[in-house]
């Protein structure tokens, strides 16, 4: 006789309980019998648990008497006296010598700064601090985060795109992406920048930038002080976009419902504590209606950086100042869909940019001011023999491929199919806090660079019959780029006497004092805190943010009973953020060669869309375009990346392994 679903369910549970309270009551005579095994095992031992230790612990009073401890009187409570005349009290006599050599007034004593004076044998003895500073070595940083995603359904049979040929088409964009950078892809090696090759090249291309001819495409280039402020798609504004104000109503509705959930959790937490399946509330996800949701991807690379490692209000640089600042934003996008009014969708770009210098003074230099104008300044040195490198390459790349194909009959009340709605992120936070010096000599070179690159390519070339597109249709792309200095950089020529000093190495650390001491600068000090770097300061900052997404999906929906059928092919939203944030204080920089600074701004845009003016021309320079760009793997005729230095065509090899060769 065969069981019902409901009677199958009850007879299950009923043999579950009854097996599991006959394995608790075997369980109790498993336990004991296995402690009378053990306890016949250890009859057979004599004592097994017994153990004896003798030592001789008492000693012989007569060798090993306690010397005799005596207390030492209390000092009467004289204060010394607060100025040299005032040594000899009104007796003529010297005051006591009782509170011995160790004896240190306190730093806020009156007429006394932070040396220590101490009268031994009626004579004075200034005693200076000793000031320890940690020393700092080099800082260097790889980041590598990489995402590849592939989901890739297929529901039902019908004349759906090839999906092998809708990836070629990416990878050709994205070689085409590649290509409308303004430099090439900069070197993560540490010896190219240490040799100064790197350096060169970087300068040569933002003197004579990259620029690709291609019908459609829209860039935007801004040089020196142009480049700085807040920029949005070529021009300057006065707010920035934010990414959560803009992202597609799909997603907004998820963070909503996230917050909702929060909150309704923190007012019931026993709801809390119960499993997950015990909540029996009715899915919003799965409400009566029919959607499809082949798109709704978030792709996010997010980048923090925050470097304070060294500066100091003076830096002499023995070689060259260099500042670079690179910004590259590039974004392909190719939305042309396919099927009845209204399933076009739209696509948001936004590349926005940020770069400012902030004023920041040296809070310190306003007390380091010595009590006595006579007084020599105390110094202290750090030495670094060699190269101080500070730097970080950060590769962040997401690939993902959601090309969907459906093709089904809508004969239920309510019908859900959710293909996309994937979520992808990238996050690296760098945080890099080291010392602050009164001045910093540098041996070699003083080199700055900061090179972001950020490359996004969205395929959503959707084809929908049967479908209504919904209010979440639009995508958004959108690359953004924060970077700050905090601390302005003055340049002033360098003083004889300062100029002898970039050569001293730590042997001669009585004459860099002697320079020191002798300098006006430093006149009226207390403390002149030094960093003497015998070689090169290089402070180098790379990050490369690509991401791409391939959501072109084939809906085909039979509906006999008539109900509206959503469709979602769309509603995507890529993000490359980077944020970098340099701390530090103005500075006086007096390099002995030349200093050089440049600050590029790059934008470029290609976007294949009917809503866009010249959609035909840029089809068409597409089109032509993917005939000469090599296939996928091998990007050859990719202009501007095929520029490889000396020792990155030598070897390819690891570069923090480089640095510590």
């Amino acid at each position: 006789m065969a069981l019902d679903s409901i009677t199958e369910q009850i007879a299950h549970f009923v043999g579950t309980f009854e097996l599991t309270t006959e394995q608790a009551r075997w369980r109790e005579f498993y336990e004991e019998f296995v402690a009378q095994r053990r306890k016949a095992e250890l009859e057979e031992l004599e004592d097994p648990t017994r153990v004896n230790i003798k030592a001789q612990l008492e000693l012989d009073p007569g060798e090993f008497g306690p010397a005799p401890y005596t207390f030492v009187s209390a000092q009467a409570d004289t204060p010394l006296p607060t100025t040299v005349s005032n040594l000899n009290d009104d007796t003529g006599q010297a005051p006591s010598t009782s509170f011995g050599p160790d004896f240190s007034l306190p730093e806020d004593a009156p007429g006394f700064s932070s040396f220590t004076q101490i009268v031994i044998n009626n004579e004075i003895i200034v005693q200076e601090p000793e000031y320890i500073s940690d020393l700092i070595g080099s800082a260097v940083t790889y980041t590598v985060q990489k995402i590849q995603l592939n989901d890739n359904d297929v529901i039902g049979e019908s004349e759906f795109r090839e999906i092998e040929t809708l990836t070629e088409h990416a990878e050709a964009l994205q070689d085409i992406a590649m290509s409308l950078h303004a430099v090439s892809a900069p070197s993560i090696h540490i010896e190219d920048y240490q040799s100064g090759e790197a350096v060169e090249q970087l300068i040569e291309q933002m003197q004579s930038p990259i620029n690709v001819e291609i019908e459609g495409a829209t860039i935007h280039q801004f040089h020196g002080e142009d480049a700085t402020g807040m920029i949005v798609n070529g021009e300057h504004v006065d707010e920035l976009p934010d990414f959560l104000d803009l992202i597609p109503e799909h997603h907004k509705e998820d963070l909503v419902a996230e917050d909702t959930d929060d909150d309704e959790v923190a007012e019931d937490d026993y709801a809390e504590a119960l499993p997950a399946e015990w909540n029996q509330s009715e899915d919003p996800e799965f409400v009566d209606g029919h959607t499809v949701v082949a798109g709704g991807n978030l792709a996010v690379n997010e980048v923090a950086v925050t470097v304070g490692w060294v500066d100091a209000p003076n830096i002499v640089v023995g070689g060259q100042a260099v500042n670079l600042t690179v910004v590259s934003q590039v974004a392909v996008v190719s939305d042309v869909d396919e099927g009845a009014d209204g399933v076009q969708s739209e696509t948001n770009v936004v590349q926005s940019s940020h770069i400012t210098t902030e004023a920041n003074e040296a809070s310190w230099v306003a007390n380091n001011v010595a009590e006595d104008p006579g007084q020599e300044p105390i110094v202290a040195i750090d030495w670094i023999s060699g190269d101080l490198l500070v730097t970080n390459f950060i590769e962040q790349t997401i690939d993902a491929t959601d090309i969907d194909h459906i093709s089904t009959e809508i004969t239920a009340s309510s019908t859900a199919y959710t293909l996309g709605d994937n979520t992808m992120t990238n996050v690296a936070n760098v945080v890099e806090l080291g010392s602050y010096y009164d001045v910093i000599i540098i041996g070699g070179d003083m080199v700055s660079v900061d090179v972001v690159t950020q490359t996004i390519v969205l395929l959503d070339n959707d084809v929908v019959h049967g479908a209504n597109p919904t209010e979440a249709e639009d995508n958004l792309v959108m690359n953004q780029v924060s970077l700050t200095t905090e601390g302005e950089d003055t340049h002033e020529e360098l003083s004889e006497n300062l100029a002898s000093t970039v050569s001293l190495q730590e042997v001669d650390t009585d004459a860099l004092e002697d320079a020191l001491l002798n300098d006006p600068l430093f006149a009226g000090t207390e403390l002149v805190r030094v960093l003497k770097i015998e070689g090169d300061l290089l402070q180098v900052n790379i990050i490369d943010q690509v991401t791409m997404l391939q959501d072109s999906d084939d809906i085909y929906v039979e509906n006999p009973g008539g109900q509206e059928v959503s469709g979602l092919g769309a509603g995507n939203a890529l993000l490359n953020s980077a944020n970098v944030t340099k701390v530090g204080v103005d500075s006086v920089v007096m390099a002995q060669e030349e200093a050089y600074s440049d600050v590029m701004l790059h934008q470029a845009s290609l976007i294949d869309s009917p809503e866009e003016e010249n959609a035909e021309l840029v089809n068409e320079a597409i089109a032509l375009l993917m005939e000469d760009v090599d296939g996928p793997g091998n990007s050859e005729n990719a202009p501007g990346h095929n520029n490889l230095t000396s020792s990155e065509a030598a070897t390819i090899d690891d570069g923090l392994q480089s640095m510590l060769a």
